[in-house]
């Protein structure tokens, strides 16, 4: 290795070192919020299908296999647009692909208001999802890059709260009109509404920056120390260009001139992680879109009136804000994996007790269980993901994971769920989710690692495995 390469890896590391010693100080906290309003603008836009399917459905008499095939259609597109998206990321930056995904989906969002049968409807909702795919899991990447160790998941915890909060605020807006606007006008409002997220673009594109490891890669060192002594100005600490972290010192010099590509997924460790963490994301995937898309039908079921089952799951959905903020700190303070694991086991039982015949404070109780403790293991799950991979890899890494778990439980499941709910007993269709969410929780409670307070570069790369594989 050059002394050139031997100083500018000491440099980048420097650099590295001293964003993750900032505390959560007041820019960051600034940062934080921005990506919580874009999953909120985000989130509004997908979860708006939820009370548009539920006023749709009635307004045009559609069957089962039509009510799965737009709930689902987003979600195709989610996951088809996921996977250019994360190569995307990896190569043009993480905040040029989060812009252009924003604009496609929230023009395409307003022109489905125009729709005039469901295969227009449909067509829509899977292309606006096109553009959701790229933008989705950009802000968990933005934040495990650029927020010190220490408050990784505190950070995506409270801007993952905005996705409950966003759910239940396009629920409550359903509530409130129907019954004094048209169902057939209701529906309509809500998606224009929900192309609206155009308006954020040019607030991101002055105030948000890229990511300072993707910037790194990309040799742009001067930008990345302007950000850094930004960040340091502004806690009240020295620019200090002696500081260094060994450990991720040792794993940028052993990666210094690897070269990555799609095909390391599929070997050592990267194979083993990909399972872990993908599984670990599936299990609360598995309930998330059943109750985030059906979820005023199932209230509904349990005897609610349209009016008020739309306003019991807005209200389902903002007590997630809570609970999904709670768990970032608990991610951070304990480990990713001791709370999934629990979080999900406890959300697995709930969903279960959730299909039984409960007296109405028993039914309240179980919902708040399995609103509460899925919404919360996104934070964890998705952070856990992100963590397992280097910076070149890392946006394409979460990016295939996130599509074939939207693609199982968000497609897949989501088409079938009405013929489901048709065919089996709320009991039995609710213990199969329910031991479903638990089993796939198992490998990360028998083989995950401890990511919490750790950088992301000692993270993404063992070290002593990269150096066995090259003697």
């Amino acid at each position: 290795m050059s002394e050139t390469t031997e100083q500018s890896i000491y440099a980048q590391e420097n650099l590295l070192a001293r964003l993750d010693r900032i505390p959560f100080n007041r820019k960051i906290f600034f940062l934080t919020c921005l990506l919580g309003i874009v999953w909120l603008l985000e989130a509004f836009d997908i979860g708006i299908i939820a009370p548009v399917l539920f006023l749709v459905k009635s307004t045009w008499k559609l069957a089962p296999t039509q009510v799965g095939l737009v709930a689902s259609a987003g979600t195709l597109g989610i996951v088809i647009g996921l996977l250019p998206a994360g190569r995307l990321a990896d190569r043009f930056g993480r905040k040029t692909t989060l812009l252009f995904g924003i604009v496609i989906f929230s023009v395409v969002t307003f022109l489905a208001s125009f729709s005039q049968n469901i295969e227009q409807l449909a067509i829509c909702r899977f292309v606006a999802g096109l553009g959701q795919g790229a933008v989705f899991p950009v802000p968990y990447l933005l934040l495990s890059e650029f927020v010190g160790k220490k408050w990784r998941g505190t950070a995506v915890g409270l801007a993952n709260a905005m996705l409950g909060f966003s759910y239940g605020l396009n629920t409550l807006i359903g509530a409130m009109i129907v019954g004094k606007v048209p169902d057939d006008e209701a529906w309509r409002i809500l998606l224009i509404l929900g192309g609206c997220t155009i308006f954020i673009v040019p607030v991101l594109i002055k105030f948000l920056p890229e990511s300072p490891r993707f910037l790194l890669k990309a040799g742009r060192i001067d930008t990345v120390r302007k950000f850094v002594e930004g960040l340091e100005d502004v806690s009240g600490l020295a620019h200090d260009t002696s500081l260094i972290d060994k450990s991720s010192l040792q794993v940028l010099e052993a990666t210094a001139n690897r070269r990555v590509s799609l095909a390391d997924f599929l070997r050592p460790p990267y194979l083993a992680r990909c399972f872990v963490a993908y599984a670990s994301l599936l299990s609360p995937f598995i309930v998330f879109y059943v109750i985030t898309i059906y979820g005023p039908s199932i209230i509904s079921r349990m005897g609610a009136t349209k009016e008020n089952a739309l306003y019991y799951t807005s209200a389902l959905l903002f007590f997630t804000v809570i609970t999904t903020a709670i768990a970032g700190l608990a991610g951070d303070k304990i480990s990713r994996r001791a709370g999934l694991t629990v979080i999900l086991s406890l959300a697995g039982v709930g969903t279960i007790a959730l299909g039984q015949s409960l007296s109405q404070m028993g039914t309240i109780f179980a919902a708040l269980v399995v609103w509460g403790l899925v919404y919360a293991a996104f934070p964890l799950a998705k952070l856990y993901m992100a963590e397992q991979f280097p910076t070149r890899l890392r946006a394409t890494g979460s990016m295939i994971g996130e599509s074939i778990t939207r693609f199982l439980t968000g497609v897949i499941l989501v088409y079938f769920f009405p013929t489901l709910q048709a065919d089996l007993s709320s009991s039995t269709l609710f213990a199969i989710l329910g031991v479903l969410t638990v089993i796939t929780i198992i490998p990360i409670a028998l083989f995950g690692v401890q990511t919490s307070g750790l950088s992301v570069e000692q993270t993404g790369t063992d070290v002593s495995k990269l150096q066995a594989q090259s003697t």
